[in-house]
């Protein structure tokens, strides 16, 4: 059996394959997530796939701009047995793995268009070593995110609701103006939501920083100076690491003082020596 497998499109047979032969455990990444993808899952899986684990980007954007079905998610929290779902702000990762032995990336999300209609392309590995790279690099992203239960999805549905009866009225009305200020309004509510939720998992601002600044440095042997360490961690975190804006949620400030907060991480990490610094290169003790 070859290690590795290229994949054309309709994609969609071949992860259907990869979905009927899982014995107990998916791994879906995918920042888009539609309803109808999500009813075709329950509708391949074998009745012993009772464990999902769900990456995804639960973004205002995503939302409104239909990318991302809220019912989809629901859809997957009440179908298995044993589900957890994460939202990582700028996913953009697509990938699946069948029991941490098969791994399907590709450019496809989770979505009619890319199973089904639009021109995609993947690679399924199947070397142990590979896959286990894979699960791990997912299980770091996920560490990174933001748990996600029926709790939060009902507040944030809350919020769209009435931005999409906003938009609907601001289209009739040309009121754009009032449009625009409650869209920016709703979505820092949105936003603190998710940073309340973060909290919730006691994980303190210096906790996700540590932990998002040890990925990048396990991940770069040769070390990467502080300007590029900023630069990473505000790509893996444009939520949190926000320059334009001072967000407080639970005492906490996020936005405009996060390089301060990753200095005290790399200075807790220093002083715990998990790393060291040498000639301006942060390394991994």
């Amino acid at each position: 059996m070859n290690d590795i497998l290229l994949s054309i499109s309709p994609i969609q047979p071949h992860l259907a394959h990869l979905i009927e032969n899982c014995q107990s455990k998916l791994i879906i990444s995918s920042p888009y997530i539609k309803t109808a993808a999500a009813h075709w899952l329950l509708q391949v899986k074998p009745s012993s796939l009772d464990h999902v684990q769900v990456l995804t980007n639960l973004s205002l954007e995503n939302i409104l701009s239909k990318s991302l079905d809220l019912g989809a998610l629901r859809i997957l929290a009440n179908g298995f047995a044993n589900v957890s779902i994460t939202s990582l702000p700028s996913l953009h990762a697509k990938v699946f793995i069948a029991d941490e032995k098969i791994a399907f990336v590709t450019s496809a999300n989770f979505t009619n268009g890319g199973l089904r209609t639009n021109y995609e392309y993947g690679v399924i590995l199947q070397n142990r070593a590979e896959v286990q790279t894979i699960v791990q690099d997912m299980r770091a992203y996920m560490s990174l995110g933001i748990a996600v239960d029926n709790a939060l999805l009902d507040r944030i549905e809350e919020q769209i609701i009435k931005l999409e009866t906003l938009q609907r009225n601001a289209l009739k009305n040309a009121a754009m103006r009032e449009f625009n200020k409650k869209m920016a309004q709703s979505k820092n509510e949105i936003q603190d939501l998710l940073f309340a939720k973060r909290l919730e998992n006691n994980q303190s601002i210096n906790s996700v920083f540590s932990k998002t600044i040890m990925m990048i440095l396990q991940r770069t042997p040769e070390g990467v100076s502080t300007p590029e360490l900023h630069t990473q961690v505000q790509n893996i975190h444009p939520d949190i690491c926000d320059d334009s804006i001072d967000r407080v949620v639970n005492g906490q400030h996020f936005g405009k003082r996060w390089k301060h907060y990753v200095r005290r991480a790399q200075e807790f990490l220093r002083e715990k020596r998990l790393i060291h610094r040498d000639n301006g290169i942060w390394r991994v003790t």
